[in-house]
């Protein structure tokens, strides 16, 4: 996970469907009922996950662990992640 440095705060939280293609990115949260939660953890996406952003829009395609997912974009709206690359030069 994204460590902050001394003296700078951690990165923030962005919902996945606010990210663009090509954004590497950590589960961090998710806003679901258990059964969506359950699913979604079934194909591999689980809190602390590492995802890549394939596509976004209706639906969210991420990549997780070589596997690809597509997402209503009203479940990606629901996921909270943490950019892997924010804040980097």
């Amino acid at each position: 996970m994204t460590r902050a440095r001394d003296g700078e705060a951690p990165p923030a939280l962005t919902r996945l469907s606010s990210l663009l293609p090509g954004a590497v990115a950590r589960l961090h949260h998710r806003e679901l009922s258990e059964g969506e939660a359950c699913l979604l953890a079934a194909m591999g996406l689980t809190v602390g996950c590492r995802l890549v952003v394939r596509a976004n829009g209706d639906p969210c395609i991420v990549e997780v662990r070589s596997t690809r997912i597509g997402l209503a974009r009203a479940v990606a709206d629901r996921l909270l992640v943490r950019d892997e690359r924010a804040g980097r030069p």
